[in-house]
Order: C-alpha cells, then sequence, then structure tokens
C-alpha cells in the first residue's frame, strides 16, 4: 500500500474510529464523510498535426565534428551540443543523486540527444533542425556568485534557405534560461509552427522509495489548471490540448518546463510511448518509464520566439518567482482538497522555510520546533476541547444510567422522552452538542498534519536531508523508533487524561486507550520520518497542557464531591428537628 493510500485510509478510519467511540457514550453521531478518490479529467485524445514521416535532417557539413559547450556556474553545470543546439546534460551540484555513488542529481537521460532541438512546419514542410550542425560564439561559460547575466548565441547551419539563432541568457543564482531565437529566411506571410522537443522524461535519481517513476509526467498550465499526462500510462500517440503557457516533463522533485515570454501559446503537447531506461541501484537493475513529448507553437511572423527556459529543483519559492503559476506544476493535495491544503501548505512551507533560514537550524530541528509552536499556537482551542471533554466524561456515568431510566420509563412515547432527556442535559449542565467537542483534541492537528503529508510529498527540502538516525526526512524511519514513540506518547497522554483527572474508567475508555495509539502507529510506520518527527513533537507538546488540565479536572471533582458531602450532612442535621418533632 503507498503513502497516498495509506492517509485516506488513516484519515477515513480514524475519523471514523473517534466520532464512533463518542456514539458510545452515547451522544449524537456525526456523519463520516469518506473522501472520493482524487481523479484528473485526461484530455481529449487528438491525432498528432506533424507529418507522420519527417524529412531528414540536413546534413552537417564535412568536417564539422559534435562538440560541447559547458555553462557552468554554482547552481547548474549544462552542457549543450553543437548538434541542434541539444541539451546534452543538465547536473544540480547542490543535490546528490541516489543512483549515481557520490555523484549530483542528472536531469537529461544520458541517451537523451534532443531535448531542447526544434524543428519548423510550413504547411506540408518541416525543417529540421535536430542534427544540424550549429556554430556557439563560446567554448564554454563560468559564472561565479555574484555575476551578472551571461549570453551563449548558437547560429545554424542552413536548412533549405533557413537559418535559426538561438541565443541563452544564464545567471549564476537561477535556474531560469532566457531563451531568444529566430528562423531567418522563412517565406514571406507562412503561417509556421515551432515544435520543440522536451525528451522522453528525466534522468532517474532518486531511491524507488521516493516514488519519482510514480510521479514522472507530461504537464501543462492553461491558466486555470495543470494538464497532466503520467508517462507511464502514454501506451499511444495522445495530445494535451492547449493553449498552454508554460510545459514540461517533472517527476516528484525536479523539473524541465518551457515558458512561453511572448504572445504566443503552446497550442499542444504531443506524446508518444518510448522504450523504458534500465539503470542499477544497490545492484539492483530496475526500469524507468519512459515517453516522448514536444511542444507545437505558432511563430510570429518574422520567424523569432521567447521563451524561458526552468531547468532544475521544484522549490516553491523558486517556481512562484519566475511567475505565470509554474509552482502550480506541483499542486499540493487532492484536487477537492486544494482550496483548503493550498493556503495552509503556502503558511507551512513559508514558516517552515523562514526558521531554517533566519534561525539557521538543521531542518530535523525545524519540525521539532513547529510542532511545539503548532501546538503553542492551538493551545486555547485544545483547552476548551480538553475541558469539555473531560467534563462529558465525569458526568457520563449519571448521565448514561439517568438516561437508561428516561427511556425505560418513557420508552412509548418519545416527545415526552426527549422533553426529559433535555431537561437531564440543563440539569447536567451539559450542551448535547458540545459532546462531539471531546473529538476535538485529536482532530486540531489534522490540518496540520494532512497538509505536512502533501508537503513531504514534493518539498525537496527534506530529500537528502539527514538527522539523527534518519538518512532522509522525505524517507520512512529505517528503524521504526518514531512510530513506535508515537504509540507510546498517545498513551502516555490518555494516560495522564485518566489517571491525573482522578476519573473512573469505564470499560470503553480503557479499551479507546490502547485502540487508539496502536492504529496511529500502524497507519505511521511507513510515512516520511519528518512526518514523524512533528507528529511526535506534537505530542510531547501536548503533554504539560494534559497534565494540567488534568489536575485542573481533578481538583474540580474533588471540590464536587465536598460539596456532595457537605449537602448530605447539612440535609441529615435539618431532618433531625422534623423527627423530633414527630415523635
Amino acid at each position: 500500500m503507498d503513502q497516498t493510500k495509506r492517509l485516506i485510509l488513516f484519515i477515513v478510519l480514524s475519523t471514523a474510529f473517534i466520532f464512533a467511540w463518542e456514539a458510545l457514550f452515547p451522544r449524537t453521531p456525526p456523519a463520516v464523510v469518506r473522501p472520493a478518490a482524487d481523479s484528473v479529467a485526461a484530455a481529449p485524445a487528438q491525432a498528432p498535426v506533424l507529418p507522420a514521416s519527417l524529412p531528414s535532417t540536413a546534413p552537417s557539413r564535412p568536417g564539422q565534428p559534435e562538440r560541447f559547450v559547458h555553462v557552468r556556474s554554482p547552481l547548474y553545470d549544462y552542457r549543450f551540443s553543437t548538434r541542434g543546439a541539444a541539451l546534452n546534460a543538465a547536473t544540480l551540484p547542490l543535490f546528490a543523486s541516489y543512483v549515481q555513488d557520490g555523484g549530483s542529481v542528472q536531469l537529461v537521460p544520458r541517451s537523451a540527444r534532443d531535448v531542447l532541438t526544434r524543428r519548423v512546419v510550413v504547411g506540408r514542410d518541416t525543417l529540421d533542425f535536430r542534427g544540424v550542425h550549429f556554430t556557439p560564439d563560446a567554448a564554454a561559460l563560468q559564472l561565479r556568485a555574484g555575476d551578472g547575466p551571461r549570453q551563449l548565441r548558437f547560429v545554424s547551419d542552413p536548412v533549405g534557405s533557413v537559418r535559426a539563432e538561438l541565443t541563452y541568457t544564464f545567471r549564476p543564482d537561477d535556474y531560469v534560461v532566457d531563451v531568444q531565437g529566430r528562423f531567418l529566411g522563412l517565406p514571406a506571410g507562412a503561417q509556421a509552427q515551432m515544435v520543440t522537443e522536451l525528451g522522453t522524461g528525466l534522468a532517474p535519481h532518486d531511491s524507488p522509495e521516493h516514488g519519482s517513476a510514480n510521479e514522472l509526467a507530461v504537464v501543462g498550465w492553461n491558466r486555470e489548471r495543470v494538464e497532466r499526462a503520467a508517462i507511464r500510462g502514454i501506451q499511444a500517440p495522445d495530445t494535451l490540448a492547449g493553449p498552454m503557457v508554460w510545459t514540461g516533463i517533472k517527476d516528484r522533485y525536479f523539473l524541465i518546463a518551457l515558458i512561453n515570454a511572448g504572445r504566443e501559446q503552446f497550442s499542444r503537447i504531443e506524446m508518444e510511448p518510448a522504450r523504458d531506461i534500465k539503470y542499477t541501484l544497490g545492484g539492483d537493475t530496475l526500469q524507468s518509464p519512459r515517453a516522448r513529448a514536444r511542444t507545437v507553437q505558432p511563430l510570429s511572423a518574422d520567424g523569432a520566439f521567447r521563451q524561458q527556459a526552468y531547468l532544475g529543483p521544484q522549490e516553491h519559492a523558486r517556481l512562484a518567482a519566475v511567475g505565470h503559476e509554474l509552482e502550480e506544476v506541483n499542486p499540493y493535495g487532492y484536487r477537492w482538497l486544494r482550496p483548503v491544503v493550498r493556503p495552509i501548505a503556502a503558511f507551512v512551507l513559508w514558516a517552515l522555510n523562514g526558521l531554517h533560514t533566519v534561525l539557521g537550524l538543521h531542518y530535523g530541528w525545524v519540525l521539532i520546533l513547529f510542532g511545539f509552536l503548532v501546538r503553542g499556537v492551538t493551545w486555547p482551542l485544545n483547552a476548551r476541547a480538553m475541558r469539555a471533554q473531560m467534563k462529558n466524561m465525569a458526568v457520563q456515568p449519571v448521565l448514561q444510567s439517568r438516561m437508561k431510566e428516561i427511556q425505560e420509563k418513557h420508552r412509548g412515547d418519545p416527545a415526552t422522552m426527549n422533553a426529559e432527556m433535555m431537561k437531564l442535559y440543563q440539569e447536567l449542565g451539559v450542551n448535547p452538542l458540545s459532546m462531539m467537542s471531546g473529538c476535538l483534541p485529536l482532530l486540531i492537528p489534522m490540518p496540520v498534519m494532512i497538509t505536512l503529508f502533501f508537503v513531504f510529498q514534493s518539498a525537496i527540502e527534506f530529500r537528502g536531508t539527514s538527522f539523527a538516525w534518519f538518512p532522509d526526512l522525505s524517507l520512512r524511519d529505517p528503524l521504526y523508533l518514531l512510530p513506535i514513540f508515537l504509540v507510546v506518547s498517545m498513551f502516555g497522554l490518555q494516560w495522564v487524561s485518566t489517571k491525573l483527572s482522578g476519573m473512573e474508567q469505564n470499560e470503553q475508555t480503557r479499551m479507546m486507550m490502547y485502540m487508539m495509539p496502536v492504529m496511529v502507529g500502524m497507519f505511521f510506520f511507513a510515512m516520511p520520518s519528518g512526518l514523524n518527527l512533528y507528529y511526535a513533537s506534537t505530542n510531547v507538546a501536548s503533554f504539560p497542557q494534559q497534565i494540567l488540565i488534568a489536575n485542573e479536572r481533578r481538583r474540580a471533582t474533588e471540590k464536587q464531591k465536598a460539596e456532595q458531602k457537605l449537602a448530605v450532612k447539612h440535609d441529615a442535621v435539618k431532618r433531625i428537628p422534623a423527627n423530633r418533632k414527630r415523635k
């Protein structure tokens, strides 16, 4: 069972369990809503417009061997080929590869030779620049921190009478590459379309536990939503219809995207299946699904175009800085949950990154501190819920006994039974609607915890971040110590709420005390260790409040018992003179 299904099951069962338990006392049962499976409507399949048989590429000039131009900065090492001006490699030195021992993440597969190469379609003619020789104006570019933008210009050999000019602009502190191009010599008034190859998917660089292969997808933004086609599911030629502002190929953490900087939007993305690639990890031979994707867009009348290429990690702040809603490439949560999850996710990421940057804390300590802060912020609401819970538990024996008497006495008269029930609630000072608040101590942290689940699904900040005995906060605890600690801490919280408060435990309470922690532990044993760390921190942070409320409840119970004893004694004293008079 993968983590997504485990989360859905955990939400449904834990919510159902908590509310069902509340009904045992009894109380008004809440409706348990089972979330529907997330579904994304697939774009209608359209036949590719490009000719099935393309003219052969114009041959490179004799004596022009393929050469490579490296563009390096502290963030990246891009390698361009003189054959088609293709992006031949994109290495990210700040991110370690799980596939290559000691190596960095590589975005472009080794077998790829046509990423960001272009063709021009004019009517029924196709001008193919993919294998054409391009002459660069520099042998290499080295950008250092603090440098200004640098440009790399390519000029192609002619294909027929048409020549291509490409200018790439790089910045040392940004994964965005500005692309300006022009096709010179196109027929006047020709309605030309440019086809840009996106490749067959990103190179494998993650452990299978990350699930990146499941997230390999072709994506595009149509100003309303992200159109997505999983590469694993592309088994025949297919199309994502536009117009689209940006398109790309992504996995769980990284992205190659093209953003239109001009007026002409991408009219569609064309896709077709490709052969899976094999790679070795830890002595095992694994497969990564492949599918070829290309964008199609109209060219302006002068054959010019402007684009931006994003070649890097899916860091939320960087994607948002690009604009054009590029951060939507990785929307948090299922579609039906996104209106709630997105604002919480934005705040959570802002808070976590802020604590990391401002305080200079490791992300492990950031998660621990964040857990304590969340408990601190929700202290008033949680305290109110705990007081209501303990008050309800205290009156349960009397309430259930009296309710049973009323039900037996007025079994055939529902109206009278309901009226007597309301009198009983007023007498005991219990609001029947507030009886549901006993669930709140367990449900209050749920929105943040669920949001963190989706954040850990894609937040690259936690990928490869080790802490304590965790090699990677985005992966599960290899020793399963945190899930065990979760069970122990939840049991401790339940013990504190019952033992220190001085309330008697009935059979149902004791059973819940054991079952709920075990159920939580079962669902969390395969969750990311960072999520376990956060939840464990909130549990630890709950102990002072739990002890405080339990002692408060104990004192109130002792005071109530003392008042009852005093009332009984006072009543007995009052009855003595009356008895003497009767004698």
